[in-house]
């Protein structure tokens, strides 16, 4: 069977938090730019109060006094030039903020629709190996030699008060066994310890949920159309039987199957 290499996915998680801390970085360098300008804006109107007072006092002064008073006026001048650039400096910072919230709320559209594109991948490959193994096992109803004559899919009984939701992708049962198959599309070593943890925890729900089996011998399958390297043997080695796809059949593996 081929296998199937795992590559490296930009998920909508690590793309946000990449693009969250620019909006950071952005967000801190206007914050100091209108620090700045704040800074500037209060020493110009000083500076502008104190050429308005001494251009008032220039108008008492004597003749010998006027080329001075020139001086002030021209200073006087330069600082309302210098007060229009900061106000002109102050709109293009805010301007600037506003394009980039725009920005960011595109930005968070977009991520929003990668998920959403995403999960439909996800949903929709799990829905292929669903129909692959309850099409085969419809074909062929065995497991570990026994045959099954009652099969259900997708069983999700309604619980009780006090009772743990759950549901089982495939039930088998005979007059004496009762087979509980997990599918997966394709399991990776990472999700080994919650998938067996998962299904363990199955034989416990459904004798809950169906007490008329409770003297049944139990048997577990994992089904997957792929799995990562060297993970078929912890399967194997738990007692539970691996199920998979090659060469366009299913093929079952029980060695080791427990009874539980």
């Amino acid at each position: 069977m081929k296998r199937v290499q795992k590559q490296e996915e930009i998920t909508p998680e690590s793309l946000y938090t990449n693009l969250n801390e620019l909006s950071k970085e952005m967000k801190l360098f206007l914050k100091e730019m209108r620090e700045e300008t704040k800074r500037r804006s209060e020493e110009t109107k000083k500076r502008l109060e104190e050429a308005k007072k001494r251009s008032e006092e220039d108008k008492k002064l004597s003749k010998e006094d006027k080329k001075l008073s020139e001086e002030a006026k021209k200073y006087f001048k330069e600082s309302k030039r210098e007060w229009a650039e900061i106000r002109r400096s102050m709109r293009e910072t805010d301007r600037r903020m506003e394009e980039t919230d725009l920005q960011m709320k595109e930005t968070n559209a977009k991520i929003r629709e990668v998920g959403r594109q995403l999960g439909g991948i996800g949903n929709s490959n799990g829905d292929i190996a669903e129909e692959y193994f309850q099409n085969a096992f419809t074909k062929n109803p065995k497991l570990n030699g026994e045959i099954y004559d009652e099969l259900n899919f997708n069983v999700r009984p309604r619980p009780k008060k006090g009772q743990k939701e759950d549901e089982y992708d495939i039930v088998m049962v005979n007059g004496e066994s009762v087979a509980i198959i997990e599918i997966k599309y394709h399991l990776e070593k990472n999700d080994m310890k919650e998938a067996l943890s998962k299904i363990l925890n199955k034989i416990e729900t459904f004798k809950a949920f169906y007490p008329e089996y409770e003297n049944y011998k139990f048997y577990l399958g994992i089904a997957s159309l792929s799995f990562s390297k060297n993970i078929e043997n912890i399967i194997r080695q738990a007692g539970i039987a691996v199920i998979k796809q090659a060469g366009g059949k299913m093929v079952i593996n029980s060695e080791n199957l427990k009874v539980f």
